[in-house]
């Protein structure tokens, strides 16, 4: 099954950990060491299915890799990225689900069932503090206890971690703790220490398309941050000397106006809030009027009407304030 991206967490986080490299730095970093120890890593795969219920989409992300175990048998890591700002008993239900989904995959196809490994990456502001396995859910007498399905699961709380905790390379590090903050207003007093991973990166092309990558991330999700203050951060990084690769992304920066890119992430943030309103107050959003918001770029303009798709009386009224094409 497969899904129109639309979540920026979503988004960011398929877009970073589809790159199998950093996949590979998580994994090695994140799980336990006695399961990396039975993993090859440098066999790891990115499948392109995703398993999350078209209404879950908002609550969950994921990604499976297929990897080969140290003795040639065929196995799965499955990520799932839990969008929720607070923790959820029903996650290792859902796991389970997610799991048995794979396992008919496997059927369908005439294999045997391979193992899979699940990793819950929670980037909440609320510390996971549920149970992990799929039997933390059942209560009765401990004679039932066997036949109770345990199915567990890892899990990355990263409101655990303190910025020195979060390891690995320089990437996997920028986006943990990217994803560590976006939610929080401190997030402003770490872009700048955050940033400066940026020279550890070992390619221009790849800091410049992550870069881009993050700044849009940051710039959807991140409503606390005024864009000003990522341009002002990100400009100072680029001036730091000793860096070629910094010197070649910034002449990027200049050259591709990614400075505007940061403006589009909030003007795309502010264009969905708009729309989300809408669709609370008349549920149906006609096509006309999602196209018309959609046109507008100005963030003043867009937070205007935001407040006027709370109070206006009808779509009609609404589709008034909408600039003409």
């Amino acid at each position: 099954m497969t899904q129109e991206l639309t979540n920026p967490h979503d988004k960011f986080f398929k877009e970073t950990f589809s790159r199998v490299e950093v996949a590979r730095d998580l994994l090695a970093n994140y799980l336990p060491p006695e399961v990396v120890a039975v993993l090859n890593l440098t066999t790891l795969e990115t499948q392109p299915d995703s398993f999350i219920d078209a209404d879950l989409q908002e609550q969950f992300a994921d990604l499976l890799y297929k990897v080969e175990l140290v003795d040639g048998r065929p196995a799965y890591v499955y990520v799932l990225l839990e969008h929720k700002s607070y923790p959820d008993p029903n996650t290792a239900f859902q796991v389970l689900r997610y799991e048995v989904r794979i396992w008919e995959n496997n059927w369908r196809n005439g294999e045997e069932l391979r193992p899979i490994i699940p990793l819950v990456l929670y980037h909440g502001r609320e510390r996971w503090r549920v149970a992990t396995d799929f039997g933390g859910l059942f209560v009765g007498d401990e004679a039932l206890r066997p036949y109770w399905p345990q199915a567990r699961y890892e899990l990355l709380d990263l409101s655990g971690y303190s910025d020195a905790e979060i390891v690995g390379v320089a990437h996997l590090r920028i986006s943990l703790l990217i994803m560590r903050y976006i939610l929080d207003p401190a997030l402003r007093e770490h872009l700048a220490d955050i940033f400066a991973l940026f020279h550890e990166l070992s390619e221009s092309r790849t800091a410049l398309e992550y870069l881009r990558t993050v700044l849009y991330y940051i710039g959807q999700s991140a409503r606390h941050l005024q864009p000003q203050e990522m341009v002002t951060v990100v400009q100072n990084m680029l001036a730091k000397e000793g860096s070629e690769i910094m010197q070649t992304v910034a002449e990027h920066w200049i050259e591709q106006g990614i400075e505007q890119g940061i403006e589009q992430g909030i003007e795309h943030g502010l264009q969905e809030a708009v729309l989300d309103n809408l669709a609370i107050r008349f549920e149906v959003v006609p096509p006309e009027i999602e196209a018309g918001v959609r046109l507008v770029q100005d963030a003043e303009q867009l937070r205007y009407l935001h407040r006027q798709a709370i109070l206006v009386k009808d779509m009609a009224a609404f589709a008034a304030l909408l600039p003409e094409n």
